[in-house]
This record gives C-alpha cells, sequence and structure tokens, in this order.
C-alpha cells in the first residue's frame, strides 16, 4: 500500500470553487460519501460565513440538498465535479479530509497498487492539472497512533497549528474535525508524545548500531507523472 499527496487544480465548473474564491477563503470536505458517479454527500466547516455560504450553495443547480448541522458546519448534497468517484472507483481511499480553495484541491490518499494510482493521475487530468508531491510506503503497524491520533496531528500540521504565529488555533481546527476542544488537545498530546518518544529511541539506536542499519528504505517515485 502506498500514501499518496496530490495537488489538483480543477478545470470543471464547481460551486465549491467558485464559493471559496468569492469569500476568499478555504475549507475541508469531511465525512465524504459517494452516492454514485454523480452526487456525494460531505460536511465543510464554513466558520462565521454559513449564511453566505447556504445562500450560494441553495442558489446552485450543482446542490441538490444543503443542511446547516451546528453553528459553523454544512451538510451537503452536490453533482460531483469528478474528482471523488475517480479516486474511489479506482480503489483509493481518503485519508483524513480534502481541502477546497478557488480551483485547488488537495487529496491525501492511500492505494494499494501503483497501477491505482497511475489510473487516478490519468483520470484526474482529464479535469485538471495534477502534482503528485509526497510517495511513500504506508504501514498499518507504522501506526505507532491510533487512526484518530493520526488524525488530529495531520489536522494540526496541515492546519499551520505548529507555524508561528499560529495560523489556527486548537478550537479551530477541533470544530474542523467535529469533536471538543478538550478531545482535540488530549489525542494530539498523546500524539506528540508517542511521536517524541519514537524519534528518541531511533536517535539512541542510531548512535548504537552506527545508523547504517537503521536509515529508512523509500519506493522510488512513479515515473511519467508530472
Amino acid at each position: 500500500m502506498l500514501k499518496a499527496k496530490l495537488y489538483l487544480d480543477l478545470q470543471t465548473d464547481c460551486i465549491l470553487s467558485e464559493v471559496t474564491s468569492r469569500w476568499n477563503t478555504s475549507f475541508t470536505a469531511n465525512h465524504e460519501e459517494v452516492l454514485d458517479d454523480e452526487y456525494i454527500n460531505f460536511v465543510i466547516n464554513a466558520e462565521n460565513k454559513v449564511e453566505e455560504f447556504i445562500n450560494a450553495f441553495e442558489n446552485s443547480e450543482q446542490v441538490k440538498h444543503v443542511k446547516q448541522i451546528d453553528t459553523t458546519h454544512i451538510k451537503l448534497t452536490k453533482r460531483s465535479c469528478g474528482a471523488l468517484p475517480i479516486i474511489r472507483r479506482n480503489h483509493g481511499m481518503l485519508q483524513w479530509w480534502d481541502r477546497v480553495s478557488g480551483t485547488q484541491r488537495v487529496f491525501n490518499i492511500i492505494v494499494f497498487r501503483r497501477e491505482d494510482l497511475r489510473n487516478i493521475v490519468g483520470e484526474l487530468r482529464e479535469i485538471g492539472t495534477v502534482q503528485l508531491t509526497q510517495l511513500t510506503p504506508y504501514r498499518a503497524s507504522e501506526g505507532l497512533l491510533s487512526d484518530r491520533q493520526a488524525e488530529v496531528i495531520n489536522t494540526a500540521l496541515d492546519g499551520g497549528y505548529y507555524e508561528w504565529p499560529r495560523e489556527m488555533d486548537a478550537e479551530s481546527l477541533a470544530a474542523e474535525l467535529g469533536i471538543s476542544h478538550t478531545t482535540f488537545l488530549e489525542h494530539l498530546r498523546k500524539a506528540e508524545r508517542t511521536l517524541l518518544r519514537n524519534v528518541l529511541n531511533q536517535c539512541v539506536q542510531s548512535e548504537e548500531f552506527g545508523g547504517d542499519e537503521h536509515q529508512v528504505s523509500r519506493e522510488p517515485p512513479i515515473k511519467k507523472m508530472n
């Protein structure tokens, strides 16, 4: 299995591109479900623009159903712009969420075979420009972290939580994941502790064995992707 990060510049008409461009913002799509090759369900965090977003979605022919589920989150059923069905039918699995910003999409995915990834990239090129920026082996045992801990810490990283100054605070990130602030911090601290211990243990082992025996092997990149 492989982990990949894909950047897509979508060239088809999409209400999500229109909304994020109009209000100069971005959001993540969570809890995504492909209903068929035409419609998808997902949840977004509209923050302080819930009313504006809902009005825009209700006036779009692409949107079949829109519902406010709390003070900041909106659930949508809309006609797919194509990317998610392409990933699904080629046996790709979304990891965590994907980010929407204008015509830009960022997908973290897991695939079983290189052939699946080639097919995903090839089909995505029919609807936009694609860039593969990361490709690494996926190991469940790499699961030093639980699925939730991994989701939380990756959300923090991608959300700029570890930048200075912070681009997003813990409360905003927790809301994005649909969990409480306290739960978010609990998972984050457990993940940080586990990862730090693992890094320190690897450093000790590397010094004891000269380092060479503990280097991580990496698979060669897929050719002709860009």
